[in-house]
């Protein structure tokens, strides 16, 4: 019988880290589904190290040989990534956890106080959901939770500033691990380990597989929208400190022969990675090019052939600076209302629309989380997802959605045992980023750089009371409650009843402008309660994503969320118009009413006018502003003008001619 494992320390055995996991491979019981994995014969038709083709055929060979892919989690027993970690990397009924060298019980896996599945290449650099870069093995290692979100997607490599060095790099990490805003070092024993690891998803993942494969490039200039992971000189030195050793061999046999049909040829042969990856070059030898202008591979990587960099541009220079190039992952100029949900659907698929009200600079990372904030860090029991903006960003107006849309499949699950789902019964969103350092730099684990942009409750009770964000409280957030971020209350965070759906009613005519809504307009629709549909049976509006509207950036506005067509402004013109002409009318009309010489006294209950030949007379008018007209015939029979006497308050001497034919008002 096998010795039992040393006790379980925060820093136990360093030096027997590969002999114990060599003693676990041999103590389980190895199922072979391929037998065509001897290391002897896998390789026997690739040309020499020194052959130009040897990346090529080595990426052919690992492509065409994995056969099988694993399911992330299987719910009906057959083996998955849980169940091969456990028995690759386990030790009985435990697990060897990557950058905590201990053993902890396998039955803690998924938990917050256990243990998780960590992908060496960050999904957020370039791996995919659904191909088999996700569940490769090769590049998959049980990790601490906590550890393991320390790390997040920062890239492998030494501390870059001393005085920004955390040494162990989080306090559960072994003791000889570090890491700063940007750079994570693990423990010596394997630094060599995960340095052929990711060799090996370089070459094996060339975007060729899947919609959803990227081509994965190490680089000494990491770019997180292109998909290249750094630091690959750091990695070629680990690669020559912690050689091969018995333990990475049996490993890789075991994933060859037991779950995937395909071997890691930087194991089985370390001399093909200088031949592909070149030596390492030292910091004055690096020279990237501008990440968010120059996507492509840098040029200073061993290895990849250099882009042409197209001639100056003869045009001018213009009068005033462009603005300052975006950070790649960082918030770069987003405040607070920037960027709003105007549509929600909790019921599966879960779905979020959101409308930008400023231009979206590319490469900027937005993150939305049903996690509760308690006032100065989340919670870490539901999930997050991040969406970068891709190249030349996007224009303000233009709707972009979550699971819905053009933009639908390009977020970026943080941690896939902790998924973004919203509850029926009711919950929160909250959309932010992060600001960089004065350095350029961006640390996801760091709270105090979080850049709120907007939320939303629909949780019973809506944001949690605000003692709840006190640092000595106890409130209990539960999975559907949050505090609500200081810099949005009252101002870009409503709180709705409680619906399954929800869609944001934004009309134009309730603005100032009538046909144009500013910033600040469409924030206070967003605010009000009565402008918000819900329903608990009929979804939003589906149109509402990938739309193009206009935002005005003045209060005159301008065409804001379709604004109005022309047939409307036909008929508004026509009404003006009308109006118009009324007006004047009514001026005309009381501007002859009030003709005459106001003057104090009475007037006549009743005015007669006698004539020569008879009279057709009327009284005109109520009160104290009356006239009367007649129309008087002539013997023949013919009718005259109108004769009109106004009679008003003050009226003067009235006077007949002598013939009685004619009435003249003095």
């Amino acid at each position: 019988p096998l010795s039992p494992p040393p006790p379980i320390h925060p820093n136990p055995y360093p030096n027997t880290f590969h002999s114990l996991l060599t003693l676990a491979f041999l103590e389980n019981n190895m199922t072979t589904i391929y037998t065509d994995c001897d290391s002897s014969s896998y390789y026997s038709g690739l040309p020499s190290a020194s052959s130009s083709s040897l990346e090529s055929k080595i990426h052919d060979l690992i492509k065409s040989t994995h056969r099988n892919v694993l399911p992330y989690t299987s719910n009906s027993g057959d083996d998955d990534v849980w169940s091969a970690l456990m028995d690759i990397d386990g030790w009985g009924s435990r697990v060897r956890l990557i950058y905590r060298a201990i053993l902890m019980d396998d039955n803690l896996k998924g938990k917050p106080e256990g243990w998780n599945r960590e992908h060496l290449w960050p999904k957020s650099y370039g791996v995919g959901y659904s191909g088999a870069d996700f569940t490769d093995i090769h590049h998959l290692r049980p990790a601490d939770w906590g550890v393991n979100a320390a790390r997040g997607n920062k890239q492998f490599g030494s501390c870059s500033d001393s005085s920004d060095c955390r040494i162990p790099a989080n306090d559960e990490a072994a003791a000889d691990t570090s890491s700063d805003t940007n750079r994570w070092k693990p423990p010596a024993a394997v630094r060599g380990d995960i340095a052929r690891a990711l060799f090996y998803m370089h070459v094996r993942y060339d975007g060729d597989d899947d919609p959803d494969n990227k081509d994965l490039v190490l680089s000494d200039c990491p770019s997180q929208y292109s998909a290249r992971l750094g630091y690959l000189s750091e990695l070629l030195r680990w690669h020559t400190e912690d050689p091969v050793d018995s333990a990475e061999v049996t490993r890789n046999l075991k994933v060859c022969e037991r779950y995937q049909g395909n071997r890691n040829p930087f194991v089985d042969h370390p001399e093909y990675v200088t031949p592909i990856f070149g030596e390492p070059k030292s910091d004055g030898e690096i020279n990237c090019f501008d990440p968010t202008s120059s996507p492509t591979p840098s040029p200073t990587s061993p290895g990849v052939s250099p882009t042409p960099v197209p001639p100056p541009n003869p045009t001018p220079a213009p009068t005033s600076a462009p603005p300052p190039p975006a950070t790649e992952g960082a918030c770069n100029g987003l405040r607070p209302g920037d960027v709003i949900p105007i549509a929600m659907n909790s019921e599966n698929p879960d779905s979020v629309i959101f409308l930008p009200l400023v231009d979206l600079p590319q490469f900027s990372t937005v993150y939305i989380t049903d996690n509760a904030w308690t006032g100065h860090a989340f919670y870490l029991n539901e999930g997050t997802e991040s969406f970068t903006v891709p190249e030349g960003g996007i224009q303000r107006g233009t709707t972009f959605g979550f699971k819905v849309g053009a933009y639908g499949s390009s977020w970026m699950e943080d941690n896939p045992d902790r998924s973004f789902a919203l509850s029926t019964q009711g919950d929160t969103i909250l959309v932010y980023c992060f600001n960089a350092d004065a350095d350029g730099h961006i640390n996801t684990n760091d709270w105090s750089s979080v850049n709120f942009l907007s939320g939303l409750s629909t949780g019973v009770g809506g944001w949690a009371p605000r003692e709840s964000m006190d640092d000595s409280s106890d409130y209990d957030f539960g999975t559907s409650h949050s505090a609500v971020p200081t810099e949005l209350e009252g101002f870009a965070a409503p709180a709705l009843p409680r619906k399954k759906n929800y869609g944001l009613s934004l009309k134009v005519k309730s603005c100032k402008a009538q046909t144009s809504c500013t910033r600040e307009e469409v924030l206070s629709t967003f605010m009000n309660l009565d402008s918000w549909e819900g329903s608990n049976t009929d979804g939003y509006n589906s149109g509402l994503v990938d739309k193009v509207y206009t935002i005005s950036d003045s209060e005159k506005g301008g065409g804001w969320l379709g604004g109005i067509n022309l047939t409307d402004a036909m008929l508004v013109g026509i009404g003006v118009v009308f109006v118009l002409i009324l007006s004047c009318v009514v001026m005309l009309l009381c501007k002859a009413r009030r003709g005459g010489t106001k003057q104090h006294g009475q007037v006549p209950q009743r005015f007669e006018l006698a004539t020569s030949k008879g009279a057709n007379l009327r009284e005109v008018g109520p009160g104290p502003n009356r006239h009367v007209a007649g129309r008087r015939k002539s013997s023949k029979g013919v009718q005259h003008d109108h004769l009109r006497l106004a009679v008003s308050q003050g009226l003067g001497n009235a006077r007949r001619s002598s013939k009685n034919k004619n009435m003249d008002l003095v």
